[in-house]
């Protein structure tokens, strides 16, 4: 399957989009390039996350966590299991959680948001349009600090710059993984089931 046809599943959780008016709510700059950015990450997670031994992702864009933001991507990485079990809801301690938060241009909002996804993330990572990158990057001690990774992505030739990744951690908040994985495993389930 080539990338740029790379089905994407999404949450289908309430957004709070559908609050604005449906000519507003159709033109999204920054879902298009969150979609670009997934298809451009998925084929070359083994590239990008060279150190990882888990074998098995599932991904979805969208997912909420009440009181923590809805994180653009999140992607799941996880073993398999003697059992051949293909069940995510069975491997959370196991499991190791990104969540990507993607901006177009602002950095600073980009860095807050994406904060708060390390209380149900084992990792959390800003990904920024390319020709934003320097800016941000002039703060990339304050993003180690808090253990928020800073990515750049150019979607006109699809290529990934990863700035300083973070290694996953435990979450903030334990309790709220497992949600987290319950909603990315039933979009990834609704995707192949349709």
């Amino acid at each position: 399957m080539k990338s740029s046809s790379l089905k994407i599943p999404k949450s289908n959780c309430w957004n709070p989009r559908k609050n604005l008016p449906a000519k507003i709510s159709r033109k999204n700059k920054e879902r298009d390039f969150t979609l670009s950015f997934a298809r451009a990450y998925i084929p070359n997670l083994k590239s990008i996350h060279s150190k990882t031994k888990k074998t098995i992702v599932k991904y979805a864009r969208e997912i909420p966590i009440n009181g923590y933001g809805i994180a653009d991507f999140v992607a799941v990485y996880c073993n398999k299991t003697n059992d051949n079990s293909q069940s995510l809801l069975s491997k959370i301690d196991s499991s190791v959680i990104r969540a990507f938060e993607l901006k177009i241009s602002d950095w600073r909002r980009a860095m807050m948001q994406a904060h708060r996804y390390r209380y149900f993330a084992n990792s959390s990572i800003v990904v920024l349009h390319s020709d934003k990158l320097k800016n941000a990057f002039e703060y990339i001690d304050t993003f180690k600090k808090i253990n928020v990774g800073l990515w750049a992505f150019n979607p006109n030739n699809n290529k990934i710059i990863t700035c300083y990744t973070p290694r996953p951690q435990n979450p903030l908040e334990p309790k709220y993984k497992p949600l987290a994985i319950e909603l990315i495993a039933k979009a990834s389930k609704s995707l192949h089931s349709s």
